[in-house]
């Protein structure tokens, strides 16, 4: 989704739609679904979409349900997660502090690593693709979402702790420096 554009919009909705395998939809993928959501009852694949809480709105006023009352505005984050992906056969991570991650038919997932720094254009972008990359490594779009978000965060945090950055200062591309010292950390246990 980072950079399809509106003009795309009828395409991205027929492959979320047709396409057989597995797909991470973010950003105007996500926007192309604002006008179908409910095409996500017939997508030929599994979905992980990763909205932040302005995308998660809008994706909630293209749900007729949700209009009709089922989502309110007193609903809390996890109960959105819990009743969308009841709706739709999704995987769903919500982003934002603490972000949560829901299926059905699984507890939802809560992280715990990330920091303020985080709140900036193109972070989203870049789970994004984390989350894809782990898709293709094999992780099922739970496992790569509940992963893909640890990863993005801790990352993040070691920038901010090691790296010499500031959340004020933190930017997408400075977490690439310390995606391999996250990595050596999962490996060692660190």
């Amino acid at each position: 989704g980072p950079g399809l554009g509106q003009q795309s919009e009828d395409k991205v909705r027929a492959l979320i739609q047709r396409w057989p395998k597995p797909m991470v939809i973010g950003a105007d993928g996500l926007n192309a679904l604002t006008s179908d959501v409910g095409l996500l009852e017939v997508a030929a694949g599994p979905r992980l979409l990763t909205p932040h809480p302005g995308e998660m709105k809008r994706l909630l006023k293209g749900d007729a349900v949700a209009r009709g009352g089922v989502f309110n505005d007193h609903a809390s984050r996890v109960e959105i997660v819990r009743g969308f992906t009841e709706r739709y056969p999704v995987t769903l991570l919500l982003k934002g502090a603490r972000t949560i991650i829901g299926e059905r038919g699984c507890p939802p997932a809560y992280n715990a690593t990330g920091n303020a720094g985080m709140a900036t254009g193109g972070m989203g972008d870049v789970l994004t693709g984390l989350c894809a990359g782990l898709v293709g490594q094999g992780l099922s779009l739970f496992d790569a979402a509940r992963f893909g978000v640890w990863l993005h965060g801790r990352a993040a945090d070691l920038c901010v702790s090691r790296g010499g950055e500031s959340e004020q200062s933190l930017l997408p591309t400075d977490l690439y420096g310390q995606f391999g010292a996250v990595f050596r950390e999962v490996r060692t246990g660190g």
